[in-house]
């Protein structure tokens, strides 16, 4: 309804934010302000836990447990790979990234990322469970061994890698276990690269005073903080990181309704039990983003790429063959994700392709259209489109699609087209 007068959409979106602030006021939970203090007894017993993480893992009576990680866990498998999913998604992981696992265990997540292409380097201070990761590696009959997996224990203390040297850091269900946090989030900061970014997946309030938790600490004695996400923020900032973000989804929120029911339930109806769900799950487990430089997705490392195109006076065009036809398309980026106008990495033009009415294809790279500045998310763009001539006579299709050259065509990730009918003949 809206979508000819983004102005207007925005004043309405802006209206409802408001509306929606008042109507869910009953769901709001007291949050404190982040702290970037930390207990000085725990610092002072990090060998102690370091100790306790070693023993934990050479001690453990079913070494074949570790190495079938997540399957093993049946009451948490699900779980566990939707962490994975929403980690790599979140953090716009790619193959050939350089990523540390920090607390890698016995290695079940950098052995999935080094199947998906990345160069990994697991870290841990117990070299009994880096020994158990690398028997996982070794087992694995498509372990891509032409990226290197790296093995390295570290002493709780300094990160073994030189500064700048991984486009991401991944800890997954470990750092409630780190009792020098400030210290581990310092050396995280001088190894990731300046565009780098952590992604933590870890327990929210309660987990400490947990009865498994407890047993955890009494049996085995390692360390089960409990993280408040504030106090993580403020930490990690105080490190050097411009931006922490937190990724709303809950791994295990779900309800059903009858599928009839669904339009009704986009509509509202039903919506409060599930919000009071959803939030309780987001005080329980957080997905954190620490970033070490912009907190953007672009074309570069794009998260959502979706366009909006018009065809501006008229979709129907007749002309001579050999000459070259005008288009004025408004595109519109209702995406998240930057599109980066210049030639390099990232770089997003306008296509055309050019098709015959009934649908073959004639020059699927018919023409690109550059665009004059970087285009962000909710922004648009109008171009005046010369395209080439036809010389053949005939009815066309020039498609329009929005390209990140050596990534994807929008269409191909959901995007919408949008379409001009010519008519070439030897009269205009």
């Amino acid at each position: 309804m809206f979508h000819r007068w983004p102005s207007a959409q925005r004043a309405v979106l802006r209206l409802l934010d408001a509306w929606f602030q008042i109507a869910l006021f009953p769901f709001r939970r007291p949050r404190q302000h982040g702290s970037a203090r930390e207990d000085a007894a725990l610092i002072a017993r990090t060998e102690d836990y370091n100790a306790a993480a070693e023993r934990y893992f050479r001690e453990f009576p079913n070494p074949d447990y570790l190495l079938d990680k997540p399957y093993s866990e049946t009451h948490a498998t699900a779980k566990h790979l939707i962490d994975v999913g929403v980690l790599m998604d979140a953090m716009r992981l790619r193959p050939g990234d350089v990523v540390a696992e920090l607390g890698a265990g016995s290695c079940w997540l950098s052995y999935a990322l080094n199947r998906f292409g990345c160069r990994t380097i697991a870290l841990d201070v117990s070299a009994t469970a880096l020994a158990l990761g690398r028997r996982l590696f070794e087992q694995g009959a498509r372990t891509r061994w032409d990226l290197d997996p790296q093995f390295v224990a570290y002493d709780g203390h300094t990160l073994p890698l030189p500064s700048a040297s991984c486009d991401r850091v991944v800890i997954n269900d470990a750092f409630h276990h780190i009792p020098n946090q400030r210290e581990v989030l310092s050396e995280i900061y001088r190894v990731l690269k300046a565009d780098g970014v952590l992604a933590m997946a870890e327990p929210g309030r309660g987990h400490g005073d947990a009865d498994q938790s407890r047993r955890e600490t009494m049996h085995a004695g390692v360390l089960e903080n409990e993280l408040a996400l504030e106090d993580v923020a403020a930490l990690a900032m105080s490190c050097g990181f411009t931006r922490v973000n937190v990724v709303l989804t809950a791994p295990l929120v779900k309800q059903e309704i009858p599928a009839s029911e669904l339009g009704a339930f986009m509509g509202g109806r039903g919506f409060s039990a599930y919000w009071k769900a959803f939030c309780s799950a987001l005080e329980q487990h957080h997905y954190v983003l620490c970033y070490k430089g912009l907190a953007m997705a672009t074309t570069a490392r794009p998260s959502r790429l979706v366009a909006r195109l018009e065809v501006i006076a008229g979709s129907d065009i007749r002309c001579r063959i050999d000459e070259p036809v005008t288009v004025t398309v408004r595109v519109t980026n209702i995406g998240d994700t930057a599109w980066l106008a210049s030639e390099g990495e990232g770089w997003t033009r306008l296509g055309v392709h050019l098709n015959r009415e009934s649908g073959e294809p004639v020059d699927f790279d018919w023409h690109r259209q550059t665009l004059p500045a970087d285009v962000p998310a909710g922004e648009d763009v109008t171009l005046v489109v010369r395209l080439p001539p036809i010389h053949t006579p005939g009815s066309y299709s020039a498609v329009f699609d929005v390209v990140a050259e050596g990534l994807a065509w929008f269409a191909d990730r959901g995007s919408q087209t949008a379409a001009v009918r010519i008519v070439a003949g030897r009269e205009g």
